[in-house]
């Protein structure tokens, strides 16, 4: 923790036990498992940055990300990553002028280019303009920001609420959504699946949950989250072609 570096960790000072640490081991293992299973389908990072302290408690006070500190970001995962096994926002926009224009457009990499890499997300929308500060439409930038439509840098959005219409709305566009089925263990004590099942339905390529299927709620009726016969991947129920066919390669 005394060295310098990016650290994992839920809130400091209580929970900070992580599983891997500092950021660059988390990123080791990543990396390790990707080139053992080199035909793998894309893995998304989500990156949450660390600058609050929950009120009621006097913890540590984080240091603010500056563009500097995102500098830095970007070089850690550089000094991991190669360009060759990252999907970046300079790989989407390719020659239109804004990232927005080419997703827009369709110019995401197909399933097949994607294979064996990894993509970047930013969390917190927030700290976007820090991160884009000389960067105009995240030129130069590994991660994608959590963008609203409309915006250059527009490609990844999140809409951990729904409502399901709107990002099916979204996902129809060519956006890049990540919604939550559950939250606050709230759909877990009441075993409630109408949100999961909206989120599940709404083509959304990014769900996550606090109860995979591998360990359910431990309230009762043992809620948990999964894709249809518990599959590793499917076809996206709003905008995959006719002719995808889900499997384990």
């Amino acid at each position: 923790m005394l060295k310098p570096g990016f650290k994992v960790m839920h809130i400091q000072d209580v929970d900070y036990r992580s599983n891997c640490q500092p950021f660059i081991a988390c990123l080791q293992q990543v990396r390790q498992w990707s080139r053992a299973h080199p035909h793998h389908i894309p893995i998304f990072i989500l990156v949450e940055t660390k600058q609050d302290i929950p009120q009621g408690f006097q913890l540590t006070e984080p240091e603010p990300f500056t563009p500097a500190t995102f500098d830095a970001l970007d070089a850690e995962i550089r000094s991991v990553f190669p360009p060759r096994e990252i999907i970046s926002p300079d790989n989407v926009r390719g020659h239109y002028d804004t990232l927005e224009q080419a997703v827009l457009a369709g110019h995401w990499p197909t399933l097949a280019r994607s294979r064996g890499k990894v993509v970047f997300l930013m969390d917190q929308r927030r700290v976007g303009p820090v991160y884009l500060a000389g960067h105009p439409s995240l030129r130069g930038r590994i991660l994608f920001t959590n963008a609203q439509p409309g915006e250059p840098d527009a490609a990844f959005i999140e809409r951990n609420d729904g409502p399901a219409a709107d990002i099916t709305a979204l996902v129809r566009k060519g956006y890049l959504v990540r919604t939550r089925t559950d939250a606050e263990t709230q759909e877990a004590r009441a075993d409630d699946t109408r949100r999961r099942d909206a989120m599940l339905a709404s083509g959304a390529q990014i769900l996550s949950t606090d109860y995979p299927a591998a360990e359910p709620a431990r309230w009762p009726g043992g809620y948990f989250v999964a894709l249809p016969g518990n599959a590793v991947v499917r076809c996206n129920p709003i905008n995959a072609p006719v002719s995808c066919v889900a499997t384990l390669r």
